[in-house]
This record gives structure tokens, sequence and C-alpha cells, in this order.
């Protein structure tokens, strides 16, 4: 069976046709309240096809008429909606924030096995199928016009999914990853192919999990203040919203070594998707922190360049810098945006 056919028949058992356009509106499950009783970022499970796949998805005002679309979908570090108060922010200017749990991040199953095997990550099989279902949730809720943000290791998701969702107007890659050698800062030299060949295999990656699980179950705040040590702007963020972080934590801690290495090659091995000149007729733009490393700040830029995408550079945040400099991210999107 060619790539081509496997992936085409993955879709078709998760309820997605290649061949027809996206049918309308179904019924949507029952809420899945998060911890906070009180929280109006509250979930709702919906199935996007015929088959058994669902997807977590918030909609902080479901105001169809007034606000347009931001769309969110988690990155792997942190798969929970961010702050009500950037909710809010948004809504005072206009726009409608959805956030998607993507598959195998939170109370929901990963994508099929099947698809998930070494062959068909590499063959970008798996990636496809998840951009199928994903624009099927958005035919689903009957969404136009959408600004698509992409945060961290969402971005190589949003990147197919601008280039094939008409319903997507305008995308934001914040803190994308287009392919710059992020093992560059490995230090000695010589251990950096060791450390490529440890984070980009399966059997590195069940490894990789056991150190995860073990970090975030020892101190999931400290991973976190880890994680986002660079900047500032994100600590900040991080602090005002500590209960967020806890519950997204216990969410990473279940993600599957197969999903974590799913992500993760996408998001650190050379994709060539990346194409020269891919976004020249995509409205997009790239939004990158200021708060992170020179060398990356540059190979960042050259690689936006290189791919026709505007690159803007926030003055606060780095791996969260839509969430930590909201006020740049609204910039950038009144200014570009169509």
């Amino acid at each position: 069976m060619s790539g081509v056919n496997f992936k085409f028949k993955a879709l078709e058992n998760i309820g997605v046709s290649h061949r027809q356009p996206v049918g309308n509106t179904v019924p949507i499950a029952s809420a899945v309240p998060l911890r906070n009783p009180t929280d109006p970022r509250s979930f709702e499970r919906i199935k996007p096809g015929s088959g058994t796949i669902e997807l977590e998805v918030m909609d902080y005002v479901k105001d169809t008429k007034t606000l347009r679309p931001l769309l969110i979908l988690s990155p792997i570090d942190f798969p929970y909606p961010p702050s009500i108060a950037f909710c809010e922010m948004m809504k005072r200017n206009g726009f409608r924030v959805i956030y998607i749990r993507r598959l195998g991040f939170g109370g929901t199953p990963a994508l099929p096995r099947q698809l998930l095997t070494e062959s068909n990550v590499k063959g970008g099989a798996a990636i496809m199928a998840e951009v199928a279902v994903i624009m099927r949730a958005i035919a689903m809720m009957d969404l136009e016009d959408v600004v698509l943000l992409g945060v961290s290791s969402a971005n190589p998701v949003c990147y197919r999914l601008c280039q094939t969702c008409p319903a997507i107007g305008f995308t934001v890659f914040s803190h994308p990853t287009f392919n710059q050698d992020t093992f560059e800062a490995v230090r000695p030299i010589w251990i950096q192919p060791v450390a490529r060949q440890i984070v980009l295999t399966k059997l590195g990656f069940k490894l990789a999990a056991r150190g995860l699980r073990f970090k975030i179950k020892r101190n999931a705040l400290s991973f976190y203040d880890d994680f986002y040590a660079k900047s500032a702007a994100d600590l900040k963020y991080r602090l005002a919203n500590e209960k967020d972080f806890l519950a997204a934590a216990t969410f990473v801690e279940q993600i599957a070594p197969e999903t974590l290495y799913y992500e993760v090659f996408h998001t650190l091995a050379e994709d060539p998707f990346l194409r020269d000149g891919l976004f020249l007729n995509v409205p997009s733009v790239v939004l990158a922190g200021s708060e992170t490393t020179t060398h990356w700040l540059a190979s960042a830029e050259a690689e936006a360049n290189r791919l026709k995408v505007p690159f803007v550079k926030a003055p606060r945040g780095g791996i969260l810098t839509a969430y930590a400099s909201p006020d740049s991210l609204l910039q950038v999107i009144n200014t570009q945006a169509t």
C-alpha cells in the first residue's frame, strides 16, 4: 500500500472524506468542565466525522455574529487555554477565542496508532490526518474568516492547515521552529549527534516520556520554570496563572510516547514541506518574542524571509510570546490581517 493510499484510508477510517466537502454542523456532546466550575473556559467534546475521533473545544464567547474567531491549537507543553484576562482582552478587541485541545493532549485519545508509526510520522500521513480532523471541526462550528494562532509546537499543523482550509483568513505563527538547528545550543559539540538520535527516534521518546512524567510529578511548576527560563515575560505569565499550569501539567503527564514523538519530530526535524516561498500568497506572519537567544532570532528571521512570511519581533516573551505580549499579538493582527 502506497503512503498516499494509506493516508486516504486512515482519513476514511476516522470519518473524514478526502473527496467531498465537509458537511454541516452536527450536535455537540455534553460539556467537559474544567477543574474550577466558575471558570468560563469550559470545554465541549465534538466528533468531527462519523468515526469515534473526538476533539475538546473551548469557545469562550460563542458569538458568531460580531466577533472574529481567533482559533488556537494546543502545543505539547501547555495544552490549556490562555488566561481569562487574555480571552477578555481579545473579546474587548473584537475576537472570539476558540481553543482546540488536540488529539492525545487531554481527555481524548490520540491519533490512531497505525498513523503514529515512525514511517507515517516521517512521511507526513499522521500530520495530514490531524489537519483533516481540524478542518472538519472548523466546518462543524461554521467558522469563517478565522485568525489562526499557532503557539510553539502547534505550528507545523498550523502551516499546513492555513494552506488547505479556506476558512482561515490569517495566520500568526508564534515562536515557530522553521527548520532551525535547535541542537546547535547543545554542548559539548561532540554530543550533538547523540542528542539528535535520542530526541528524534521513538525509542528515545519512550525514555524521554518517563523522564517527563518524573519531572512533572516531582514539581510541575519547576518543570515550566525551566522550560520558560529565557523569558521574564513568560515566567511572569506562568506566575500569574499558576492553577492553569498545574492543570496543564496533569495533561502533559498523560501524553503517550507515540504522541510526544509525533509532536517533537515535526517541531525539531527538518521539514521538506517548508519549501522556498511557501507563504508568498498566504496571509500570515511570524511573531517572535525578543526574550530568547540572538542565534534563534536570527535563524528564525532568515527562515521567515526564505518562506516569504513577514517577521515581527515582539518586545517581550519567548515561547509564550502570544500570551505574554497580547498587545503585540493584537497589533500584528490589526495591522497585517486582511
